[in-house]
């Protein structure tokens, strides 16, 4: 780096850090925003599921049957039986005056006794929290009467208890049983650091390019002494920076907040320690995305001639750059030799594995590799658009940035067309 793209560079980090607004939104907002939202969800989740054990819950009891199978067992803490009928209890539940509605066909219970098998309709709907709280108090009284006569008709018939289930399930979660935090940060990381890699590169990368245009500030730094190619170095590498200085304060932010843990209540809780090598790796990924990040949002920028219209280009960038993320989070899309060759899906199938611990050599130097020629593709195509005179001034197109568009600008000397 020579000394006049070091001078450029310090202007450029100095106009950057003089934007209050951006680096809030880049850096200050997310930092707090994630141990925040994680914090409070846990607090909320407990909070809301011991307040929903308190709340006084009103059932409709609709026959006369379906009162004897509640009957068997004592009536669940604040709740509250009421007969009325299946209409009425329909009806009560669409306006919440009633949680949820047992009904029974006539005989049921006495066809149980009989040791035969009755149906029990438990009516409920998800869009209220109440009536999915009364319909787990009413299933626990109504599995408990099933698992009652089942005990009774083993007596009955000299049969031991276990009878009735040849096969009993042990299930247990090797790696998740009490501590959802990996599986839960393998969830969030890949989407979010994707995110913060191009807001991180957005909001400069507009500013320095089209922010300039409508400021007229960038002809005055183009008949400055230095080269067009300079005046891109300098604004790739500070937007590259401030992208990967996003990625990395948000990184850190979730990771002291995962150190900690968070506390979901039920014996659940959020925690994650990422080892030394694991931080490695994922640098390894996020430098060259970050390089391809500032290269493809200072390529895109240069087209707008507007600060407006920077933003609204770079809209349609985070929605492109965001779909990978959202593609990562899908069941059965993991890193391996063929989605590593995928740009961007490839990194956040990265993060995704190392947080899992189960990132494996090929595919993580495949990311490495594939995530690096796609950066040196957007610095060719950002060296393209500084190079190209009639992008510089905003009156070229896309395929200026490849280098085949002509575009005919006046000539301020002599009034006269001339074609670039």
């Amino acid at each position: 780096m020579n000394a006049r793209v070091r001078t450029l560079l310090v202007k450029e980090l100095r106009d950057i850090t003089r934007d209050r607004r951006m680096l809030a939104m880049m850096l200050l907002i997310p930092v707090l925003l994630y141990p925040v939202t994680l914090v409070v969800m846990g607090l909320v989740m407990s909070a809301g599921k011991a307040r929903l054990a308190l709340e006084e819950l009103t059932v409709a009891v609709c026959t006369e049957d379906a009162a004897a199978f509640l009957e068997q067992r004592a009536t669940p803490a604040h709740t509250t039986f009421v007969r009325m009928s299946r209409e009425q209890g329909e009806a009560g539940l669409r306006d919440q005056t009633v949680a949820a509605v047992v009904d029974a066909p006539p005989g049921a219970f006495e066809a149980v006794k009989a040791r035969g098998q009755a149906v029990v309709s438990l009516v409920f709907t998800k869009r209220y929290d109440r009536s999915v709280e009364a319909r787990d108090r009413v299933r626990a009284v109504l599995d408990a009467v099933s698992k009652g006569a089942l005990v009774t008709r083993l007596e009955e018939a000299q049969l031991p208890a276990n009878f009735s289930e040849p096969v009993k399930r042990d299930e247990q979660d090797l790696d998740f049983q009490k501590d959802l935090g990996p599986y839960l940060a393998s969830r969030l990381l890949p989407l979010l650091m994707l995110m913060m890699l191009f807001v991180g590169a957005m909001q400069p990368a507009v500013d320095l390019t089209a922010g300039e245009k409508e400021r007229g500030t960038l002809e005055t730094l183009l008949v400055a002494p230095v080269k067009p190619l300079e005046v891109m170095q300098a604004k790739f590498i500070a937007v590259g920076f401030t992208a990967m200085a996003a990625a990395l304060a948000n990184l850190a932010a979730m990771g002291v907040t995962f150190a900690l843990g968070v506390d979901l209540g039920e014996g659940a809780a959020i925690s994650l320690k990422l080892t030394g090598a694991q931080v490695v790796v994922m640098l390894g990924a996020f430098l060259p995305a970050a390089v391809m990040a500032a290269g493809m949002a200072l390529a895109i920028a240069s087209l707008a001639r507007t600060f407006k219209e920077g933003q609204t280009l770079m809209t349609s960038l985070l929605m492109v750059a965001l779909l990978p993320g959202l593609m990562s989070m899908m069941p059965g899309v993991e890193l391996n030799p063929v989605t590593a060759l995928v740009p961007l899906l490839n990194v956040a199938l990265l993060v995704k594995a190392v947080v899992l611990d189960a990132a494996q050599p090929l595919p993580v130097a495949l990311t490495i590799i594939i995530t690096t020629g796609c950066a040196l593709i957007s610095l060719k195509l950002a060296a393209n658009a500084f190079q190209s005179e009639a992008l510089r001034f905003g009156a070229g197109g896309v395929r200026a940035l490849f280098g085949r568009e002509r575009v005919a600008l006046p000539s301020r000397s002599e009034g006269k067309r001339v074609e670039f």
